[in-house]
């Protein structure tokens, strides 16, 4: 579930310190959050930016909404008579060159797709369609493979792994997404000209330790969280593989989470802040399983005392349905892993293996796609729908052959009664800002890990 908060938008840069443990890991941690966090900027920013063609969505009533087909189905016909009512914005969202910062960007500054984007509405529900380019319909996320060297399994990850030379040893792998955020009430004052990145605090150092081996590592990232304690941002992810797979964007928000020494503001909605500082957060609903969990596990290598992680299901037809497991694949097409052995191979529950080694297909040998590597992938998500306030937002996405369509629905005010969701009922002017991820062309990445963002956006009703 804590796997789903992962917009920080920064490549991973560790340096590897001493194993430590015990009490002095507490220590350590402290001490690194609290050092890193001290260094957040907040609204000093500059950003290099492609311009738009404009700044303002105006979004048309409509008696007839448009048909919300199934997850990854096309629509044309009525729908798309309906839609030429809709004025279309054009813009360039640009992965940005943000002063200051000259690690979280490297490898991705300057891509850039076009992005169109149209709105209805109609008494109960507002609608967007939303298109922008993409080299291939990326939908993996951080899929496993096997590395033939270390004979370890391992998954492709968020960002660009580099050897001890700075040489790429791995691309990014992760799904195309698009992203609205919100500024709710106006509340945030730096949102209306840097977008997502007014929340984005650079240069964050904090410690992370490995819990198979001890190991600490201190990493360089983002942290985001607003800029007050009146301050809220609404966000809709819609990550391609959860749109493909359950029809849904994923409804979270940012809030303060207690400034500097709060660390990160992301919260799924319906989670509140149980006070202190820095405050901690917990879901006011069960949300066990929303949105589906993470195909990780650790086990003890057959023979010996080494913990090492591999997925927990598998299908042995590696019959993947758009990249993906389902959370009802895991009561009869999945199948689990229940031991691995020091060569990697993966025992079932049902008797049968999986041999990495003889099967040649699972093996990494070089650094991205179309680059030698394997053609064989075990998902690294089991999806679920999400659920309550975090399902507010319904989706349903389409690959052209050259980028994505995506068309949005969601009630005009939700019962959100916390102030974590826009409210469009009032038909106001509303200020907002997108993030992309695409495969910019030429590009080896399985998707750009850093979001191409577009500030300074308005949308406005015509009643």
């Amino acid at each position: 579930m804590n796997n789903i908060f992962n917009h920080l938008l920064t490549r991973k840069n560790p340096k590897t310190m001493k194993k430590l443990k015990g009490k002095n890991i507490l220590v350590v941690l402290m001490l690194g959050l609290t050092f890193g966090l001290y260094n957040c900027t907040r609204h000093d920013q500059v950003l290099n930016l492609a311009p738009s063609n404009g700044t303002t969505l105006t979004s048309v009533k409509t008696t007839t909404p448009p048909t919300f087909a199934a997850a990854g189905a096309y629509w044309g016909g009525a729908d798309a008579n309906l839609w030429k009512a809709a004025p279309i914005l054009n813009v360039t969202a640009t992965v940005p060159d943000v002063e200051g910062n000259n690690t979280s960007f490297v490898g991705y500054i300057g891509n850039r797709t076009p992005v169109t984007i149209q709105s209805l509405y109609d008494a109960n529900n507002i609608y967007f369609l939303v298109t922008w380019k993409s080299a291939q319909s990326n939908l993996e996320s951080s899929p496993w493979y096997f590395n033939p060297t270390k004979k370890l399994w391992a998954q492709g990850g968020a960002g660009i792994t580099y050897d001890v030379n700075g040489e790429v040893t791995l691309q990014s792998f992760v799904s195309d997404q698009f992203t609205f955020l919100w500024n709710i009430n106006g509340s945030c004052a730096d949102f209306k000209t840097q977008g997502c990145f007014g929340a984005c605090h650079q240069g964050v150092q904090t410690m992370v330790v490995d819990t198979n081996t001890g190991l600490v590592t201190t990493q360089t990232g983002n942290t985001m969280h607003t800029n007050g304690p009146n301050e809220k941002l609404d966000c809709w992810r819609a990550r391609m593989y959860q749109v493909a797979n359950a029809a849904q964007c994923l409804d979270y928000y940012i809030d303060y989470a207690g400034g500097v020494m709060g660390g990160g503001g992301i919260h799924a909605d319906q989670t509140v802040s149980n006070g202190g500082n820095p405050p901690s957060y917990s879901s006011n609903v069960s949300t066990n399983g929303t949105g589906g969990i993470t195909n990780k596990q650790t086990l003890t290598v057959t023979g010996t005392s080494k913990h090492v992680s591999v997925p927990i299901w598998v299908k042995t037809s590696d019959s993947y349905t758009n990249a993906a497991l389902l959370i009802s694949d895991t009561s009869g097409a999945a199948i689990r892993v229940v031991a691995v052995d020091s060569n990697g191979v993966l025992t079932l529950s049902n008797g049968s293996t999986i041999n990495p080694m003889a099967n040649t297909t699972y093996q990494q040998v070089g650094t991205g796609i179309g680059n030698g590597d394997q053609t064989t992938w075990i998902p690294g998500k089991v999806i679920a729908p999400y659920t309550g306030g975090q399902g507010d937002v319904a989706a349903n996405g389409y690959w052209t052959g050259s980028g994505w369509q995506l068309m949005l629905k969601r009630a005009l005010k939700t019962s959100d009664v916390l102030e974590q969701d826009v409210d469009f009922s009032p038909l106001t002017d509303q200020q907002f800002g997108i993030g992309v991820m695409f495969q910019a062309a030429g590009s080896i990445n399985a998707c750009d890990n850093q979001h191409a963002i577009m500030s300074g956006l308005n949308m406005t009703f015509k009643k």
